[in-house]
């Protein structure tokens, strides 16, 4: 009980005058995901029989782009196509696939058909739709938690929007009619929205979403920036759903949501700690105060007792204040005299390399005295004329000078390489 293309049966010039029923899908637009096939001009063909749950031996059968179109024998489908044209039903041959690329899991659904011979009481056409289908509300029904890594903590959000679905290819539409779509004769559209009210598919879509959101907080995104990311929701929703919903033939394409909010409770608490963040500074704390000081001697200067009362008050307000501000302490200084004196206390080594330490880092040649420099024999180096430490009188002929060469002198030339002494 299979399918032959119209062309060929039209060649062959043998089904030309056994046509009964032309069968085809109505006008179905991108908010329907099943359509039962139609007879064209019901009423005004040759047809006589008038059995709508019957499909006539060599009724033609059209296919239109993006459908597939599912021949249902006594409730088992018995054809498979997806290339649009025209077949006719032929109740002699086999099964038939026009698929395109013919899956395994196609040929197991028609090879395990046994009804053998004419049809018994019912048959059908339908038609999925192979297109996206958008525009599928969602939206929270109480706030959802979010962990907003830029304040350090959890707030309540508020989003709606919409998302795509697509069942795109044969495989999926014989599994979208066999887990999801409604049977038996006359079962009407099924629509996309109307699959998706239920509370099932609700559930898993948000939980798709959470899951979502709790990736981008890991990622350090911010619950304003949320709507920036909306690529990564939807890939990462896709993956939360992929197992369960490819198993009902259909998946998430795309999702498109509106500007995040958060509940006036979380407005309330990023307030607050925007706020104690602040004062957290102390220049922040200093200056705060000096404005209520400025403030004080503002209303002192109006005070209704006369103006020295105000100061009066004033003067011990300032005092208190005063207080405060010594306990807030100066600012931090800045950590720039360290580095000052490191680099005075550098020196530069023959090879090249500048060091901090006694010995050459690059190549460990020992750090050269300073001009005039000498060392006592208690150990300790000296720039005058006796000992700091043990008050021992400078050597003659301590404090040379090193050349660059490295070699140590103590007169105006260098032994070694005859360089003038600087």
């Amino acid at each position: 009980m299979g399918l032959i293309k119209a062309a060929i049966g039209a060649v062959g010039g043998t089904l030309a005058d056994s046509w009964k029923e032309a069968i085809h899908c109505p006008s179905m637009d991108n908010s329907v995901m099943l359509r039962k096939g139609a007879r064209m001009n019901q009423g005004k063909g040759s047809n006589t029989k008038g059995n709508p749950d019957v499909i006539s031996n060599g009724s033609v059968i059209m296919v239109e782009e993006n459908t597939c179109m599912l021949t249902i024998d006594n409730g088992k489908i018995t054809n498979i196509v997806t290339e649009p044209g025209q077949y006719v039903f032929d109740s002699s041959s086999a099964p038939s696939i026009f698929a395109g690329q013919i899956l395994d899991s196609l040929k197991d659904a028609l090879n395990r058909f046994t009804f053998g011979g004419a049809a018994a009481t019912e048959q059908k056409v339908v038609y999925v739709n192979l297109m996206p289908l958008p525009g599928i509300p969602f939206g929270t029904g109480t706030p959802m938690p979010y962990f907003d890594p830029a304040y350090n903590t959890s707030i309540d959000l508020r989003f709606y929007g919409t998302f795509e679905i697509q069942i795109e290819n044969a495989e999926m539409a014989v599994k979208f009619y066999q887990q999801v779509a409604s049977k038996g004769t006359g079962a009407g559209d099924v629509l996309a929205q109307d699959i998706f009210k239920t509370e099932q598919y609700k559930k898993e879509f948000m939980q798709a979403m959470m899951k979502s959101l709790n990736l981008l907080s890991n990622k350090g995104v911010r619950y304003s920036q949320i709507s920036a990311f909306l690529d990564d929701i939807a890939e990462s929703a896709r993956e939360a759903t992929k197992n369960n919903w490819f198993e009902r033939g259909f998946k998430i394409t795309n999702v498109a949501m509106s500007a995040v909010t958060i509940t006036d409770e979380s407005k309330a608490l990023l307030g607050d700690r925007l706020k104690a963040d602040t004062m957290l500074g102390g220049d922040v704390q200093r200056a705060m105060m000096a404005g209520s000081v400025a403030r004080g001697i503002e209303a002192a200067a109006g005070n209704q007792g006369g103006a020295m009362m105000g100061f009066m008050g004033m003067n011990m307000a300032t005092q208190t204040g005063g207080g405060i501000l010594g306990q807030m302490g100066e600012a931090p200084p800045t950590q720039q005299a360290q580095p000052q004196q490191n680099a005075a206390n550098s020196w530069k080594c023959a090879c090249g390399t500048v060091n901090t330490g006694k010995f050459c880092s690059n190549c460990g040649s020992v750090k050269p005295e300073a001009p005039g420099e000498w060392t006592c024999s208690c150990g300790v180096k000296n720039s005058g004329k006796f000992c700091s430490n043990c008050g021992s009188a400078k050597p003659e002929g301590a404090g040379g000078w090193t050349c660059s060469c490295g070699a140590k002198n103590s007169g105006r030339f260098c032994a070694e390489c005859g360089k003038s002494k600087a």
